[in-house]
């Protein structure tokens, strides 16, 4: 039996132990007691702790508030923000699951923020072909530009050799649409961002869908009518954000060595709640036909994996 590459994601998890407790009496639920302490990250980067295999595609996966993160400069959230934004992520799945659609009505302004974007793993590819233009001065700060920059390098992904323009990218095994802002795309409603706009009229490779193409059809309750006979999608997440925009095709990139032609995602030019500027968009990662994982199913197998050291060397 052939061996099937996979989608390879290098997890830095620079945390401390994780001391456990299992409970269980007979014929019982086990429960799995976690001491809260154990959450905290580090407070120095001490590099990656596990060298990929040489035969398999991989990137570095980044905790954004992490010491080795590119984007370790941010304020980091407190434990019961995280743990609340999981809870968010959970009601996410089940809402999906029972064929719901979110509302901003059923949440709490609180909920609001908590936002999809603001404690994911994050990633970096290249958006476009070789004729895009170089990166424009980008916005924030010169130090978290510089972390940005060394993790980029750290995956492989050089601006100087790789088409497109480098994009920040939150992974979401959660979600199916993936999507970047795109110019035009004026603040409010799009973020600011630290990485340049991605501009699809200046990428040779760049390919609108129209409304009556399969593609436009087949996105179902991601559809978002017309405009100029350009397909439209819009995704709402959880809790209560949104984007929306016209839905296209263009090259991504990883590495020199990886590369997935014509990639479908959301070319977002609006949205709705508050986005964070440290990412340009979201890699997902879901079941759906729109998924990085089933657009490169034929690559990898629709198959990925967490690298996770062993809590010794975390």
């Amino acid at each position: 039996m052939p061996l099937v590459p996979s989608l390879f994601l290098l997890l830095l998890l620079h945390l401390s132990c994780s001391p456990t407790v299992q409970l269980a009496a007979a014929d019982e639920h086990k429960y799995t007691l976690v001491a809260m302490s154990s959450l905290k990250p580090k407070a120095t980067c001490s590099g990656y702790r596990v060298s990929p295999p040489q035969n398999i595609t991989w990137v570095p996966l980044n905790h954004p508030h992490g010491p080795c993160s590119p984007l370790s400069d941010a304020a980091t959230p407190s434990l019961a923000e995280l743990l609340h934004h999981d809870q968010l992520r959970v009601d996410g799945i089940h809402m999906r699951l029972s064929n719901d659609t979110p509302g901003d009505s059923k949440k709490t302004q609180s909920d609001q923020n908590y936002q999809t974007e603001s404690y994911g793993n994050v990633v970096h590819a290249h958006v476009g072909g070789a004729g895009h233009p170089p990166p424009l001065k980008h916005q924030g700060s010169s130090q978290l530009r510089r972390n940005i920059d060394a993790s980029a390098a750290a995956a492989g992904s050089r601006s100087s050799s790789l088409p497109g323009v480098l994009q920040t990218f939150v992974l979401d095994t959660a979600s199916d649409v993936p999507w970047v802002q795109c110019l035009p795309c004026p603040i409010p409603p799009c973020h600011p961002q630290v990485d340049s706009f991605y501009d699809p009229s200046r990428s040779p490779s760049s390919a609108p869908f129209s409304c009556t193409s399969p593609t436009c059809t087949g996105l179902g309750t991601y559809a978002n009518g017309c405009v100029n006979n350009q397909c439209q999608y819009r995704v709402v997440y959880p809790d209560g954000t949104s984007t929306s925009g016209s839905y296209i095709a263009d090259l991504l990139t990883f590495d020199a060595s990886n590369a997935v032609p014509s990639f479908k995602f959301g070319c977002s030019h609006a949205e709705q709640g508050s986005f964070d500027s440290r990412a340009a968009g979201i890699l997902a990662l879901g079941g759906g036909p729109e998924s990085l994982l089933s657009q490169t199913a034929s690559r990898y197998g629709k198959v990925f994996a967490y690298c996770i050291p062993a809590s010794k060397a975390a």
